[in-house]
């Protein structure tokens, strides 16, 4: 076992070879719970350019970044959006807080005050050339050309009814974030994701930052050309009547240069309450992301992460 599985978007929204493909992403998600996504849709040009634009964000001076920290944000909860400094969060208990920068967003609606809905105080052009720009479109592609079709995918396979996704995804509550992990030493500790699905985004260089622990052991994933990253959540997990792998994760970056990483959590409608087919599993939306952001902000990890040694 040297690599991951790969899965064709392509392939899942094509009547000739969905059968198939669909086989394959369940094989994948019982025995990874991890997987590259190739001919997915989104335009290599795009991703570079919100890449482009949150490293020059990050080159800020200090002072200028936190103006846009989660108290500027008035989002609830509080870290949901904005900046976060190096070793500003905690997704391991034993680990301490990651030496990493961050920057979160989510779908913009100023009218809504549920938890994590509202909008982003972004810095403007002047200040921060494409930052917001580039994010919010690359946002755009990913809701409109990946989430529908891999999130039916997923359902399908979990064994929900036709339309199960579409209900209660329309729209989904989003956590997409910009990461820097600093050369030569930027981690993100051990965790699980919570969400139903987790795209990765990011740059093509030749370390292998992120670990995924499968089998016993800790295995290098690299990037691979033209591809996304996609993980399962706790979430999912649930939902599948634990079938389905949330696999435990870490970043290690070691390389000579900053590494950018653009993640895209995707879960339920805030609103829903799910439950899975055998009912083994039965949750509110809201209650559990509350729970695990509140485990992140008082130091006791993400998902599942006390439960790793």
């Amino acid at each position: 076992m040297t690599t991951l599985p790969q899965i064709s978007l392509e392939n899942l929204a094509t009547d000739k070879t969905r059968a198939e493909e669909r086989k394959r992403l369940r094989m994948a998600c019982e025995d990874y719970g991890f997987f590259y996504l190739v001919q997915h849709g989104i335009p290599k040009e795009q991703i570079a350019r919100a890449i482009e634009a949150s490293r020059r964000f990050f080159a800020l001076p200090q002072s200028m970044k936190q103006r846009f920290g989660h108290a500027a944000q008035g989002i609830y909860p509080t870290i949901a959006r904005g900046y976060s400094p190096l070793h500003g969060e905690i997704l391991h208990p034993d680990a301490g807080g990651d030496p990493k920068e961050v920057f979160d967003l989510g779908i913009d609606n100023e009218g809504d005050r549920r938890p994590f809905g509202g909008s982003t105080l972004f810095p403007d052009e002047a200040l921060a050339p494409g930052f917001a720009r580039s994010l919010l479109a690359l946002q755009a592609t990913v809701l409109r050309e990946v989430v529908p079709q891999l999130g039916t995918a997923l359902a399908d396979v979990i064994g929900m009814e036709q339309g199960w996704f579409q209900q209660y995804f329309s729209p989904p509550t989003l956590e997409q974030r910009v990461i820097r992990y600093p050369a030569r030493g930027g981690t993100c500790a051990k965790h699980t994701d919570g969400g139903f699905f987790t795209l990765l985004l990011q740059e093509e260089l030749p370390t292998r930052s992120l670990q995924v622990w499968l089998r016993g052991r800790w295995m290098p994933v690299p990037s691979l050309p033209d591809s996304l990253v996609v993980n399962l959540g706790d979430m999912l997990q649930a939902l599948s009547d634990d079938r389905f792998k949330s696999t435990p994760h870490q970043v290690a970056h070691n390389g000579l240069t900053d590494r950018i990483s653009l993640p895209f959590f995707i879960y339920p409608d805030v609103d829903a309450r799910l439950a899975s087919r055998e009912g083994r599993h039965a949750f509110s939306v809201a209650e559990m992301m509350l729970r695990n952001y509140e485990s992140v902000e008082t130091g006791n990890g993400a998902g599942r992460a006390r439960e790793l040694q």
